[in-house]
């Protein structure tokens, strides 16, 4: 015990020291807008920029920054987010500080998580040492360090997951655990909505019991009931999310070759050949309790078959959609490495002994492929990149006259929240960008662009006025134009 503690109070120091205390994109920014927005008692916001400029309402979507979409009414914006994480971080920065609070809880979900999958282990029936391998190997997973650094819902929703399968089956001894199992579910759908594929592996670690699923599906209730008013409120209706028009398209069956290659080959890279190969054998080792084998291949096989119709999947870190459903793959992998014993070694035979010197050069090996991913991709080298969206964000305020608009697109989100500065996108017919840049003057506002160098070009196609630079900060640079009539 005093080990597991020391090298858990290790990894929380580790993930601390090199997580990112700044919101950057659209997914970090709009996680921490929509968490003030909560706490401020709205969940949709007027665009105040329409009315200061005496603009239509079709110049809404110039208004809108990263992370939001047009609200259900007009001249309005919403969060496209769930509002799971959001929740999360409202509560610690009411508790820890804005500055500091939102950014501890990845790193406090992460830590969570290891206990949780140390607590699955168990009950699946591996040993207190395969537990806490298992745990070793979550916490040295590449994806799940990376985004245990910064301010996404990852890990958060990994937890819940963990802690829905957990108590799922624990209920098996004490029904009151499916209680626990239906309000995690709740909560890692209030985070995630593709969560709720994982109602399939709880109902297959459930008793199958009147009381047992009205427990699971009562306290999982009120969840739902949160999540359908939210996306009634924000979106205008009970089913619709913010995901619903990204993923208008994005679903094709044409995907699939594509995707499973991706993703299989960043997984084997990731965690060693030896976790999937092993995952995709667990259904054939009788020694693990069918239900238990079942769930295993359901939990992890239904995101993939998920993500692997969806569209985006540019590069490594994409592979963090499985997050919620990776712990499967290593447990099973644990579980069929512990019954290797009977086949390989059976007890009374003089090579028995060597079972446990191989399931731990097999344990160092998928250890060996992680260590070196984490070093080969700069996993721990996220947080230093990322100042430079709270920095710039400063630096411009400091710069720009308030009654400025500042063109903006990936800087959008973080200048909402470090910033009161009013940001506009460049997305529009020539006709608009004229109506704009002439009420602008009108009412005696400003131009200004903060960029990172891949938006200059852009910049410049879209509002040719010969913008000239004010200065750079990192890699992001501010502009001024003065643009004709």
């Amino acid at each position: 015990m005093f080990a597991v503690s020391v090298a858990l109070l290790a990894y929380g120091y580790l993930l601390f020291w090199h997580a990112s205390f700044a919101v950057g994109g659209s997914d970090s920014s709009g996680y921490a807008n929509t968490a003030r927005l909560i706490v401020s008692g709205r969940i949709v916001e007027p665009l105040d920029a329409l009315n200061q400029l005496d603009l239509p309402d079709d110049f809404a979507h110039l208004f809108i920054p990263v992370g939001f979409e047009p609200g259900p009414r007009p001249r309005t914006m919403a969060p496209l987010y769930p509002p799971g994480m959001p929740l999360h971080m409202a509560f610690a920065g009411l508790t820890a500080g804005w500055n500091y609070g939102p950014f501890i809880v990845s790193p406090l979900a992460a830590l969570m998580s290891l206990l949780l999958i140390y607590l699955a282990g168990r009950e699946l029936g591996l040993s207190r040492v395969f537990s806490s391998a298992g745990a070793m190997i979550l916490a040295l997973c590449p994806v799940f360090l990376f985004q245990a650094e910064q301010p996404m819902s990852d890990s958060v929703a990994t937890m819940w997951s963990l802690a829905a399968v957990v108590c799922a089956l624990r209920s098996r001894r004490r029904e009151g655990w499916a209680a626990a199992a239906g309000a995690a579910l709740g909560m890692a759908v209030l985070v995630r909505p593709a969560d709720l594929l994982l109602l399939v592996p709880l109902l297959l670690a459930l008793r199958w019991r009147a009381r047992t699923l009205g427990w699971f599906l009562l306290c999982g209730l009120p969840f739902a009931i949160l999540f359908f008013a939210w996306n009634r409120i924000a979106f205008g209706g009970f089913l619709r999310t913010g995901y619903s028009g990204l993923l208008e398209g994005s679903l094709a069956a044409g995907n699939f070759p594509d995707r499973i290659r991706h993703y299989g080959y960043w997984l084997a890279r990731m965690l060693s050949p030896l976790l999937p190969m092993s995952w995709l054998a667990i259904a054939l080792d009788r020694r693990v309790e069918r239900a238990h084998r079942w769930l295993l291949v359901a939990w992890f096989s239904l995101f993939l078959l998920l993500y692997c119709f969806w569209g985006p999947y540019e590069t490594w870190w994409y592979t963090r959609y499985l997050l919620p459903a990776i712990p499967a793959v290593i447990l099973a992998a644990l579980l069929l490495m512990r019954d290797l014993r009977g086949p390989l070694f059976r007890e009374g035979r003089r090579h028995s002994r060597f079972w446990a010197p191989a399931a731990l050069i097999l344990f160092l090996v998928i250890l060996g492929f992680e260590y070196r991913f984490i070093r080969q991709f700069d996993v721990l080298g996220l947080a230093e990149g990322e100042t430079v969206f709270p920095d710039a964000s400063h630096w411009a305020e400091s710069k720009v006259p308030s009654h400025s608009l500042v063109v903006s697109i990936h800087m959008s989100g973080a200048l909402k929240y470090y910033t009161g500065l009013t940001t506009v996108g460049w997305d529009c017919e020539p006709e608009k960008v004229l109506l704009l840049q002439q009420s602008a003057r009108a009412h005696g506002y400003k131009w200004f662009a903060l960029l990172f160098p891949l938006e200059i070009q852009e910049l410049e196609k879209h509002l040719p006025w010969g913008w000239t630079r004010v200065g750079t900060f990192k890699n992001a640079t501010l502009w001024r134009a003065e643009p004709g009539p």
